[in-house]
This record gives C-alpha cells, sequence and structure tokens, in this order.
C-alpha cells in the first residue's frame, strides 16, 4: 500500500471534521451501557469575536475528553453559549451605535437576541473547524427557555430557603456601565493619582486633611483621627466646615483612623471605600450621594451638576486652588479597584438590590471546595483565598435590560413579594401578571413587577443544573451523579480559566452546595492564558485579540498544529503565543505521515496470527512502549495533557523513528540472513509501537492521527474511528526489564557512533571496519546479543568487545562504556 507523497491538512481536517458529525462519532449516549463521564463546559461569553486564548484553554479540555472516551466512557461533553447579560449588552450597544437606554427595553432586547444568535453560528463554525468533540445536540444557551426557567427555579428555591434578601444598602456601582456589581467582578489596576492636602475650617484653624477623592468633598459626612493622635484631641466631638461646600461634619475618634498616613486627619464620604461604609454604619452618619446613574454630580455639589467625576475632579482642584484652601499635591501611583468588564473605576452608591447570603457559610463553601480534585492542586489555595477574603455577600441584581428576569412581582400595599409558580416558569413579570390576584399578605390587589434583572453569574453559575436539567421533567441528576467517600458530585468535570475561580467556580459551589447539598464537580481543570510577547492576556475586553485570530492561524497552520501548541504548556500556566510552538506541531505531523508511509509499506502483508519471533530489540521497544503508555495514561488522567505527550513524543522520534526502524530495517525489508519469525516479530513490534502511538497522540492531533488509523489500522482493528477506540494497554508480557537494559546499553553505543561520524563530519551511512565496545563483562553480555543490530545500524564489518579504560574511545553517557571506530575511506 502506498501513501500520498504528502499529508494535505487543508484537505484532510475539514473532510473529517465532517465525517465525525455525520457519523455521530461524538454523540453522547452512542455508548448508553458504558459509564459516563461529564464534562460542565465553559459557555464562552457572545461579547465579541472568539480569540486564541479561547483556543488555547478549550483545546486543553477538550483533549481530555477524547481521551476518556477512549477509556470506555460515555462522554457528555455539551456546548453552551453566555449570551446574556452586560458583556453581549455592551457588544450590542458598540456594533449597533446605541445605549440600551436610548432605545427602550423591548427593542434592545430583541437587538441582543439578533446578534447574539449570528455570534453564535460564527463560534460553531469555529469550534468545529478546530475539531472538537462537542455533541452538538446537546447545546444551551443561557438566555433560552431551558436555562431561564432552571435559573429562575434556582433564584425561588434560594428564596424560599431564606437565603435571598432584597435591602438599600451600599453598593459596588460601574458609573460606566449604570448597574451594580458584584466584589468578584472588580479587579485592582494601577492609576496615577495625587493625593491633596486640602484645608477644612473650624473657628478660624484650618484643619489639613490628604485625600486622592476630591470630587467627593460634597459627599463629607464626618472626619477622623485615631484616639491616641494627640494632635486632634482637643477637637473630637466638634464640627468642621466642609470646603467650598460650607456644610459642617462632626469630628470623632475611631482606631480605623491611621496617625502616619497623611495628617493622621481622613475624611469619611458616603462612599469613596469600604472604611467609610463601616464608619457610616458604626456612627450613624448621613448619607450624601453626589453622583447620578451614569457618573455626574447631582445637585447636593451645587456650582458642578451634570459633570462626570473626573471632570468634577478637575474643576474643585482648581477652585481649591484658586480660593487658597490647597495645600500640598504629592503625585502618587496607587492601586483602585475597577470593574473588570469596561475598566472603569468602582464607585458606592446606596440603593435597593438583591443578595444572596453567603458570608455566614464561608467555612461551608470552602469545605466544599476542599473535596473537589484541583488541577494543578494550588489552585485549590485561589479558591480558599478568596472566599476566606469575602467582605459582602453576593449582590444578583442588575439594572440592566438583557437577562433573565426575577420571578417576582412586589405588593404595592405591603411590600410582600409573590413568587412564579414552578409550571409558569419562565417568566418575565414586567408583561406576565402574577400568579395570584390578592396579595396572600394584606389581601392588596396592586403588584409592581421586578424590573432589574439577575447577574449573568446567576445563570452561569447553574451550569451544573443545565446539564442535569435539574427539576426538568427529564432531568438527570442520579444519571450523571457520582459518589465518593460520602461526598455526591453533580458532574465529573469542570474545565476553566485561573482567573475566573472567583466568579464563575465560587458561585458554581455556591448555588450547589445551597441548592441541592452536593459538590458540583469531583475535578476542577485549570487553564491559563494565552498571552501577548509582552505577557499582557489576549483577551476581547482587554483588546488585541485581533492580532492572534484563530480562524486566521488555522488557515496558516492546520488545525492540529494548532492544538499542538495549546497543549504545549504545563496546565496552569500562562504561555506566549509564539510561532516556535506551532512549528513544533506541524513538524510532527509530517513525521507522524512520513514514518507512517514507510511502516505501513513494511506491514502489508502483516498478519497478527502468524507464528511470530520476538528479537531482544523488539522486546526492548515493547517494554518501553509499556513504560509509555504508562506515563500516557496517568498524565492524562490527571488532567496533564503536556505530560502526557512530554512521555509519548520521546518514543516516537527518538526510540521508534531514530532507533528501532533504522536497526529493524534489515528484518522489515526481509534481508538475506533473517528468516520469516524474525521479520513477523519486527512487524509485531512496529505495528504495536505505530498503532499505540496514534492512539496517545489522537487526543491531541485527531486528524492526523485518524487519517493514518484509517488508512491502515481501521479494518484491522474494526474500529470506525480512532476516537472510539480503546485506550492502548500494555500486556503483561511486553515488560521485560532485562530487555530494557540491553537495549538501552546497546542505544547508548548507537548513539556515540553517530557522534563519532559527526565529529568526524562523515555522513551517518559511512562504512566501519571494526566498531570496538570498551566495557566490562557483565556489562558486554547485556551488550552482546544485539551486537547483529550495532553492526547493521553502524554499518560496520565487525562489532568487538575490548576492555574499558583505553585511549581514543567515545564515551556513552553510561559510565564504564565507551565506544572507538575504525571509519573507511569512501
Amino acid at each position: 500500500m502506498k501513501l500520498p507523497k504528502r499529508y494535505k491538512p487543508k484537505e484532510a481536517e475539514p473532510r473529517w471534521q465532517r465525517h465525525w458529525e455525520d457519523a455521530g462519532i461524538y454523540r453522547f449516549d452512542r455508548f448508553p451501557d458504558r459509564p459516563i463521564y461529564s464534562i460542565d463546559t465553559p459557555p464562552p461569553t457572545v461579547s465579541g469575536a472568539i480569540h486564541i486564548g479561547h483556543v488555547f484553554s478549550y483545546v486543553q479540555a477538550e483533549v481530555i475528553a477524547r481521551f476518556w472516551r477512549m477509556r470506555g466512557m460515555n462522554v457528555y461533553y455539551p456546548f453552551g453559549f453566555d449570551d446574556n447579560g452586560l458583556p453581549s449588552e455592551r457588544l450590542v450597544e458598540k456594533e449597533r451605535g446605541v445605549k440600551a437606554t436610548d432605545v427602550g427595553r423591548e427593542k434592545f432586547v430583541q437587538m441582543c437576541l439578533e446578534i447574539t444568535r449570528d455570534y453564535e453560528d460564527e463560534f460553531k463554525v469555529f469550534w468545529r473547524s478546530l475539531g472538537l468533540s462537542v455533541d452538538w445536540d446537546e447545546n444551551y444557551s443561557t438566555i433560552d427557555p431551558t436555562s431561564q426557567r432552571i435559573s429562575q427555579r434556582s433564584f425561588i428555591d434560594l428564596y424560599r430557603k431564606g437565603r435571598v434578601y432584597r435591602r438599600e444598602a451600599p453598593t459596588l456601582w460601574c458609573p460606566e456601565c449604570h448597574t451594580a456589581i458584584a466584589q468578584a467582578e472588580i479587579e485592582d489596576s494601577e492609576h496615577a493619582s495625587v493625593f491633596y492636602d486640602v484645608a477644612f475650617g473650624i473657628d478660624g484653624r484650618d484643619l489639613v486633611i490628604s485625600t486622592t477623592r476630591p470630587e467627593l468633598l460634597a459627599a463629607c459626612v464626618g472626619m477622623f483621627a485615631h484616639p491616641s493622635d494627640e494632635r486632634y484631641a482637643d477637637i473630637v466631638g466638634r464640627k468642621a466646615t466642609v470646603p467650598l461646600f460650607g456644610h459642617e461634619v462632626p469630628i470623632m475618634a475611631d482606631e480605623k483612623a491611621d496617625p502616619e498616613k497623611g495628617t493622621g486627619l481622613v475624611m469619611c464620604c458616603t462612599f469613596g471605600d469600604t472604611t467609610d461604609i463601616a464608619w457610616w454604619q458604626e456612627h450613624g452618619l448621613d448619607t450624601r450621594i453626589v453622583f447620578d446613574e451614569q457618573g455626574r454630580m447631582n445637585e447636593l455639589a451645587p456650582g458642578y451638576e451634570g459633570a462626570s467625576l473626573k471632570a468634577a475632579r478637575r474643576k474643585i482642584v482648581d477652585d481649591l486652588r484658586s480660593s487658597g484652601l490647597l495645600r500640598g499635591e504629592d503625585p502618587i501611583t496607587h492601586v483602585v479597584n475597577v470593574h473588570e468588564r469596561c475598566g472603569t473605576e468602582i464607585e458606592f452608591s446606596v440603593a435597593s438590590q438583591w443578595f444572596v447570603r453567603v458570608l455566614d457559610i464561608k467555612d461551608e463553601i470552602i469545605e466544599a471546595g476542599s473535596k473537589v480534585s484541583w488541577h494543578p492542586d494550588y489552585m485549590q489555595v485561589r479558591f480558599r483565598n478568596w472566599v476566606e477574603n469575602l467582605k459582602w455577600d453576593w449582590c444578583i441584581s442588575r439594572q440592566r435590560y438583557y437577562g433573565v428576569p426575577f420571578p417576582l412581582w412586589v405588593c404595592g400595599g405591603c411590600g410582600e413579594v409573590v413568587l412564579a409558580n414552578d409550571e409558569d416558569l419562565p417568566v418575565d413579570p414586567t408583561v406576565t401578571a402574577p400568579p395570584v390576584d390578592a396579595c396572600p399578605a394584606c389581601g392588596g390587589s396592586e403588584f409592581a413587577p421586578e424590573r432589574d434583572i439577575m447577574d449573568t453569574w446567576m445563570t452561569s453559575s447553574c451550569t451544573p443544573f443545565l446539564n442535569v436539567k435539574w427539576g426538568e421533567k427529564d432531568a438527570r441528576v442520579d444519571r450523571f451523579k457520582k459518589e465518593a467517600d460520602g461526598t455526591e458530585f453533580l458532574m465529573d468535570l469542570r474545565p476553566q480559566a485561573h482567573d475566573i475561580i472567583r466568579t464563575w467556580a465560587y458561585y458554581t459551589v455556591v448555588k450547589s452546595v445551597l441548592n441541592e447539598g452536593k459538590v458540583p464537580w469531583r475535578t476542577a481543570m485549570i487553564s491559563g492564558h494565552g498571552l501577548h510577547p509582552d505577557r499582557a492576556k489576549i483577551s476581547k475586553s482587554k483588546g488585541g485579540a485581533a492580532a492572534h485570530a484563530p480562524s486566521q492561524i488555522i488557515e496558516e497552520r492546520s488545525a492540529d498544529a494548532t492544538r499542538y501548541w495549546a497543549c504545549s504548556s504545563r496546565l496552569g500556566t500562562d504561555t506566549i503565543v509564539a510561532d516556535e510552538g506551532f512549528d513544533a506541531g506541524k513538524r510532527l505531523v509530517v513525521k507522524l505521515w512520513n514514518a507512517s508511509k514507510f511502516a505501513i509499506m513494511r506491514l502489508e502483508d502483516y498478519d497478527a496470527q502468524a507464528p511470530r519471533e520476538l528479537a531482544l530489540i523488539d522486546r526492548w521497544l515493547l517494554s518501553k512502549l509499556a513504560r509509555t503508555i504508562d506515563r500516557a495514561t496517568a498524565s492524562f488522567e490527571e488532567c496533564e495533557y503536556h505530560a502526557a505527550v512530554e512521555a509519548v513524543e520521546p518514543y516516537f522520534w527518538h526510540d521508534l523513528c531514530d532507533n528501532y526502524i533504522e536497526i529493524a530495517k534489515k528484518r522489515l525489508y526481509g534481508d538475506e540472513g533473517y528468516d520469516e519469525g524474525s521479520r513477523r516479530g519486527a512487524q509485531y513490534a512496529l505495528y504495536q509501537a505505530l498503532l499505540a502511538v496514534l492512539k496517545m497522540l489522537a487526543p491531541v492531533i485527531p486528524h492526523i492521527t485518524e487519517e493514518l488509523h484509517s488508512l491502515y489500522f481501521a479494518a484491522r482493528e474494526g474500529m470506525t474511528s480512532i476516537h472510539v477506540s480503546d485506550w492502548p494497554a500494555a500486556p503483561a508480557e511486553w515488560r521485560d526489564e532485562e530487555a530494557l537494559q540491553s537495549g538501552e546499553l546497546a542505544l547508548a553505543v548507537v548513539e556515540a557512533m553517530r557522534k563519532i561520524k559527526s565529529t568526524h563530519k562523515v555522513s551517518v551511512a559511512t562504512p566501519v571496519g571494526t566498531l570496538r565496545v570498551a566495557c566490562d563483562d557483565a556489562t558486554w553480555q547485556r551488550i552482546e546479543p544485539l551486537a547483529g543490530e550495532l553492526k547493521d545500524v553502524s554499518n560496520a564489518d565487525a562489532v568487538e568487545h575490548v576492555p574499558a579504560g583505553g585511549e581514543g574511545f567515545t564515551e556513552t553517557g553510561v559510565e564504564g562504556l565507551a565506544v572507538a571506530a575504525d571509519l573507511k575511506e569512501q
């Protein structure tokens, strides 16, 4: 059988992708009697085009799905789209050039549905081009009716359990996105700023405070000094006048004031930071919110109404300077909290919001997280640290349009909450009447619909519930769940990136614990990020993603080379997008094709049932293969795809191609001096080695391995696809320690022989008179059975054992073993 000269991935990859889908190779329940391995696939946010960073993490998880499918599992590998909430709204506003508040709720939601649907269609085309082994019949959107119903069901369950409450409280607020946000949605960002020394007044005396937020002077409600700070002991209990705005505020003592910071006197505003909130609560201070939902100054800041916070800062500083109230300016760089979605500095506002109570169960959440097997294991520390340092309950309401509605109405008479009935879900209370005519608490008949929508993480945190169809008529919770050491798990695997441990992982654990009393998954597989050459993260929100357009990379490099790059670093590590990884993947594909071409030609008449005689070098190859299978299998089981590739590649390149094929070539050709049994032995070893290599590399580079498997092995193995074939397993007879040791010693001799020829700048085919092996007798006894192979591969007339210690020998790297050769002139 003769294979084409070159493998053409541009033709082969789309062909196999169509075949896999048409034949239902990756369909869930294709093998319904097998145990289920379920994957809580991360639904990508529909907020812009896919970038190479997505490829990096999604391929790593998909490789594990392929591995478990070959291990005989009925793999549940769905795909969803996180297409509701603020990220999708911002995409639509950008694409259509509108603001949600300008076009109205109904029209804007329709825009969102249209645009996100178009993006999802593009996403599906791309993921197919990468060869993802997803069951596309198990597809969901976080805004589809089933997802909305399950999300609303989860909320109602939490409300009835007393875990949900609504209150007016200081809330993290994004002036750009015009909505409340949760603690998990803020991140630190280093900004240049200025410490302004500002003079307050008290009975003609100046009290200087240092602040980076002069725009909040109008929001000042108090001043604090440390109780032990004698500089201010005489004014505690009195009132100071706020510069420019003229209102008086009390001066108080509190240990949270730092006497070493600035002047030791600090103003308290509503609100600049969490310390302000604590003082406001503890001392019962007034509330002065000086900006509106758009982040513009209001009537409490006369003279600055309508100005943005930044513009107000500039004007207030100018006015302080011209009034002689600005006593100093000290440029600094400090860390501020920004909204992760848009990068805007967050503010604090007082508004009525919905919360999930979590601060009282932090220990329970940490305990649930400890029952998950984290890979890498240090990622569990990140989870624990996040939960331990939580300061806020989970704010779940958003003042936006596009998302899952809260399934409730509020009685206009007494404020009683009326929940939707489960059979009516999903509901939109702004268009649907409540399920009762009269309030069960007061009998009133006037109800106000809840107009806020749920935070997108309220739905994303339900992905295990979406997958097991929680509460649905066709629910499969019992079918999917696993139990280990008395703990019930909803699913097997959660793959995700490390930056959303604090959001997606954390919120999902919270929901699973509170709604179901279970741990969401047995294993969490945490990936790193793809990085720009300057080591900045590639992301849609941060920009720069277009420079690494994955469709173009696949077109230029091939899907398999791209997948290889994604697996070229250890799990959890961030990796620069560089040519080397793609080039290495391409070289591997080419080498597999060329090596397989040679092997398949030599295996055309291979008969697995024919009598065979395994030579020592055959046993060495199989023994090395057994070890390689062990390492690759153990690595994949631990989600360490990179370690698996690191185990297989040296075996393929070095042991199989560089050495075994060269050593066994004459036997495979059937040269004179080798009987049929010996040739059959070499065929058996080559067949098993190549098939196992293809299978072990199939999860990472599925197209080339499928192509080669189909050309020769599929018919012999009786399998329609390598991807549903059995994972390689080494029989006991392959494990031959004696053959392994002899083979390694012989190969050390071969490597030294090649080094000698390279040093003399001659071809490896250059003939040798006598190849002399210097070693002790015990070592020679192990090498001597392979003397014939050494003679053939070195193109030597003879191989001779000599005592160790002579001059003119090349060391092999094995202690006490050296080589010399008489090179012939050509």
